[in-house]
C-alpha cells in the first residue's frame, strides 16, 4: 500500500505548523508551555505513525515462500 508513506508528511507539517499555532493557543496547557506539549505530543504520535506505515508496508526484504531452499532446511 504505497498510499501509507504520505502519512510520513502529517508530523512535518505538524512540527511547522505549532509555532502558528502557539500565537493562538493557550499559554500553558497541563501547567506546561502549549509549544512544549505539541512538540512532545508529536514526537510520540510520529512513533506511531512510523508504526502504521511499517504494518501496512509489509515486510518487503522478506524472501517469498515460493522460493525456499531445496536443501531441505539443513544449514
Amino acid at each position: 500500500m504505497k498510499s501509507a508513506k504520505w502519512l510520513a508528511a502529517l508530523p512535518v507539517a505538524a512540527f511547522f505548523s505549532g509555532g502558528w499555532l502557539s500565537s493562538v493557543a493557550p499559554t500553558f496547557v497541563l501547567g506546561m508551555p502549549f509549544l512544549m506539549v505539541w512538540n512532545v505530543s508529536w514526537l510520540v504520535l510520529t512513533s506511531l505513525i512510523m508504526v502504521v506505515i511499517d504494518r501496512a508496508e509489509g515486510d518487503i526484504d522478506a524472501p517469498s515462500s515460493s522460493s525456499s531452499s531445496s536443501t531441505g532446511g539443513a544449514r
